[in-house]
């Protein structure tokens, strides 16, 4: 994005559009946005419920901080992050169109059209 007059309004049908010159840059920003709306969305939902379970007196701020995970929980918390990680990244294998590439096929397209139209 080194142009300041670079458009953003991108026809979006068919496939994702680009945005920067490169496709894996495209597919890195993707996926680190949506890694960092996950994160925020646990960070906030582990908050809500650490505050719970003390204001209900279930555990002391003590007790939470030394919580210790079976060697089997650990084993299923890793699998949750690949899984993680997997969705995360899920934009690395998506193809990615450029806008001049979309350009061309709707102008093919719509020759073909042009063309069954005449007699």
């Amino acid at each position: 994005m080194t142009s300041a007059d670079q458009n953003f309004n991108l026809n979006t049908r068919g496939k994702r559009p680009a945005f920067f010159a490169s496709s894996e840059t495209d597919a890195l920003m993707t996926a680190l946005l949506e890694t960092m709306s996950q994160l925020w969305a646990t960070r906030a939902q582990v908050n809500l419920l650490q505050k719970a379970l003390i204001g209900k007196g279930l555990l002391t701020a003590e007790e939470l901080e030394n919580i210790q995970r079976s060697d089997n929980e650990k084993a299923d918390e890793h699998q949750a992050m690949q899984n993680f990680f997997a969705d995360a990244f899920r934009s690395m294998g998506v193809p990615t169109q450029s806008l001049a590439s979309r350009k061309k096929e709707i102008d093919d397209l719509q020759g073909e059209t042009k063309n069954e139209a005449d007699p």
